[in-house]
């Protein structure tokens, strides 16, 4: 048993490894996310400021800083201090590789190593999981900081021995969660593992006691942070945070982030699941016994993924990413059906489902990039476009082992996704072509950005010009500085004094064409020069 379950442990290692390290640098940042959290990294290693770093002449980051201090150490470790691609979005693939192998054990030991294996698996290649382990943003590291301490706490819960070295995991996990996003990463995996402990018929005084100790004692290093940073940020730094933590729960904040409608968390979960939903649609089909007893493990997955899923609907603010710590016990469910006898015709229909689309998309991809403005496709790149047609010709030939040639056939369709699909199709939506010709002013140049709408930051284009970009409100306050100057202005301000009829723009500065459309705005941009 212990041979077969490092035989399987390391497939699920060299698996996540393989779908996620080798291909993070090659696509640039195409949104404003990825760059927003960078350039935190990135002004951190330009300041020396680790408490709160800021960037665009004054920002001040809207999240505590955990994932942009572990961005700058693994810069400063590897690169030589240089934040890029690769580096930003390591920390989300790091730590989606650490729960898929955590998973994998928790499951293993809950069911076996062949439903351990499934669970890793299918919560690796979700299409929610994928998408948050390629990006830089915060959700991934978060996930795994809330989600390891639910499997350590339900470990001590139900044998309760040798527990010091593990509540001391538990408490340096949920603090490091509370510094990545607030006492929410805290909170809500005591609360899961509140309510699992009731349904072992722990007595609820106890419990509360415990996890209210628990909670306040993780969220002690997040207070000493929170204390620093008012110390240097004051008030502003403090509505901040009260309206991220506070705000964002109640739907009290000053601006609209976000929000929508009651369902929309149950959508995002199919859509998220993708391509393993079908087969949890496949197995309502099935007939047959299906009268099982309850394992400890299927109690907490049910617990955990319902209570993420219904805090979560609480505020009016609702995002996919919101929902990641429900996905390993997820997954742990449908890895049930993805091996249960009893869902075999399920497990059959799902195969068939993906062996047209393992034969179509890799095929798809060079036609795709042919009519893209992309650079060539490497010739070790087509190699990796074979995978997923040879598994679903090898079940199509054998029809035999389908969930097993499932997995191949969606962990291929992904793999060929990442190191070809990606960046031909999100590479061209990227800014970083345009700060070419920022970057080739001399460092001493000012370069200003016209906020002609509240928010307008341009962070992919600031962090691909090493954040130098300044903020202005009027194009008074940019004919000020000196000339030489550049400012970035849109061309569909609502005020016709910020456009590019401004008699002062006229008279001061010398306007081009700058972006045909920024990514992060359906807007064309002018660059306009001091003269």
């Amino acid at each position: 048993m212990k041979k077969r379950l490092d035989k399987n442990q390391l497939i699920v290692t060299l698996l996540a490894v393989g779908l996620l390290l080798p291909w993070l640098g090659l696509t640039l940042f195409y949104t404003k996310g990825e760059p927003r959290e960078a350039v935190v990294a990135l002004s951190i290693l330009q300041s020396g400021e680790w408490i709160l770093p800021v960037n665009f002449g004054g920002d001040i980051p809207y999240k505590p800083p955990f994932m942009a201090w572990c961005i700058a150490i693994l810069a400063k470790v590897f690169n030589g201090g240089i934040v890029n691609e690769y580096i930003a979005r390591m920390p989300s693939a790091l730590a989606a590789i650490a729960l898929a192998i955590c998973t994998f054990r928790w499951a293993s030991r809950a069911r076996n190593a062949r439903i351990g294996l499934y669970s890793a698996i299918i919560f690796i290649t979700s299409f929610e999981i994928f998408r948050a382990a390629s990006n830089c943003r915060l959700d991934m590291l978060l996930t795994v900081c809330m989600v390891v301490p639910v499997y350590i706490m339900q470990r001590i819960t139900d044998k309760p021995k040798n527990t010091a070295p593990q509540w001391a995991a538990v408490i340096i996990l949920l603090s490091c969660a509370a510094l990545t996003k607030g006492p929410i990463g805290s909170l809500l995996p005591c609360m899961i593992i509140g309510i699992y402990r009731l349904t072992r018929h722990k007595n609820f005084f106890a419990t509360l006691f415990l996890m209210l100790i628990v909670a306040a004692v993780a969220l002690i290093p997040y207070a000493l942070w929170t204390w620093e940073a008012y110390n240097i940020g004051g008030q502003k730094f403090l509505d901040l945070m009260l309206e991220e933590n506070i705000g964002r729960l109640t739907g009290n904040m000053s601006y609209e982030s976000h929000v929508e409608p009651f369902y929309y968390n149950f959508v995002t979960i199919i859509a998220g699941l993708l391509p393993w939903t079908i087969l949890a649609i496949a197995a309502l089909f099935c007939t047959g016994h299906r009268s099982f007893r309850l394992k400890n493990a299927d109690i907490l997955a049910l617990v955990a993924a319902i209570s993420v899923i219904a805090f979560y609907s609480i505020p009016e603010s609702k995002r996919s990413v919101y929902l990641l710590p429900a996905y390993p016990f997820l997954a742990y469910g449908l890895a049930i059906i993805a091996t249960a006898k009893r869902y075999e015709a399920a497990q059959r229909f799902f195969a068939w489902f993906m062996a047209p689309l393992a034969i179509l998309a890799p095929v798809a991809l060079p036609f795709l990039h042919h009519f893209m403005p992309a650079a060539p496709i490497p010739y070790w790149a087509y190699v990796l476009l074979i995978p997923a047609p040879a598994a679903a010709i090898a079940w199509m030939c054998t029809r035999r082992k389908p969930t097993r040639l499932a997995a191949i056939m969606v962990a291929a369709v992904w793999l060929a996704y990442a190191a070809v699909g990606m960046p031909t199709v999100l590479n061209p939506k990227s800014d970083a072509p345009y700060a070419q010709r920022l970057n080739a002013l001399p460092p001493e140049s000012d370069i200003l950005l016209l906020e002609t709408q509240p928010g307008i930051h341009l962070y992919n284009l600031n962090y691909y010009t090493a954040d130098r970009l300044r903020p202005v409100a009027t194009i008074e306050q940019a004919a000020a500085y000196p000339t030489g100057t550049v400012m970035i202005m849109a061309t569909n301000a609502a005020d016709s004094a910020l456009t590019t009829s401004s008699p002062v723009l006229k008279k001061h500065f010398e306007v081009e064409n700058f972006m045909p459309r920024s990514c992060e705005y359906r807007a064309p941009f002018v660059i306009a020069i001091k003269k």
